[in-house]
């Protein structure tokens, strides 16, 4: 019993080295991470609002919960994928690997930077879409937790992205990522603009899922579907299992 809880607290300490670590290292790019969200948040919402000649409730809906999925987007699946490849190219994870602690810390401590890095787009997508349509926020219990499952699993795939894909090859994953999820995917319009072909791939992929389960609990608008937090939880298991093999491997 003693000697359990002498590993849960060595656990616990190594994990918090871990996060501090991290904060330090990335104490300088969390401010650009702000400001990129900020401008990215913006755009969509003021700048696609251009596009629209008369602006409804429900666009304006569609805007302001897809700016919200698309800077989790932006910060987990890209810049989270560029920065570890980085990392990874100039040795600072091949470092974490010969540290006295789990892979699953290591995991942890960087889901926690990462959840935090993408937290001001999150607030100044709302600001944004408040100012400029008026839409109401509708916050609860259910909906943070929803939006931390969110983070994490897009959170996920940038680290399984950047483990086991070679650096310029992630360069252009993550460029397709973002391009699709702001040109192609239903995420700031309605799904029925779309061939019913497409609207099945969409859905299974996690990112359309992401803007549904925000726009019915942030937003308030249609029903919510356990199926959406289904599909995020499958894509979370298996981009984790991904970056732990990934991290436990030796080259």
């Amino acid at each position: 019993m003693e000697t359990m809880k002498n590993r849960n607290k060595s656990t616990l300490v190594g994990l918090s080295a871990l996060i501090k670590w991290s904060l330090l290292r990335h104490k300088s790019l969390l401010t650009v991470f702000t400001a990129t969200q900020a401008f990215l948040s913006v755009a969509i919402v003021y700048g696609l609002a251009l596009l629209i000649p008369d602006v409804d409730n429900t666009t304006a809906i569609y805007l302001s919960s897809g700016a919200t999925t698309l800077g989790i987007i932006a910060v987990g699946c890209v810049l989270a994928a560029q920065i570890v490849s980085t990392a990874k190219q100039d040795g600072i994870v091949d470092y974490q690997r010969t540290l006295p602690v789990s892979r699953l810390s290591i995991l942890i401590a960087d889901f926690v930077i990462w959840g935090m890095a993408s937290l001001p787009g999150v607030l100044m997508s709302f600001l944004a879409s408040y100012v400029k349509f008026k839409v109401e926020i509708f916050p609860s219990i259910s909906a943070i937790l929803a939006l931390i499952v969110i983070q994490i699993c897009m959170i996920s795939i940038g680290f399984s992205i950047a483990y086991w894909l070679a650096p310029n090859v992630v360069g252009l994953v993550t460029q397709i990522i973002m391009i699709g999820g702001l040109l192609f995917s239903p995420i700031t319009y309605p799904t029925d603009r779309l061939p019913a072909t497409f609207v099945a791939i969409f859905e299974f992929l996690p990112f359309v899922p992401a803007s549904n389960v925000i726009r019915s609990l942030f937003f308030g608008y249609g029903s919510f579907d356990f199926k959406n937090i289904m599909v995020l939880l499958a894509w979370t298991i298996v981009t984790c299992i991904l970056s732990l093999k990934a991290l436990s491997r030796r080259d």
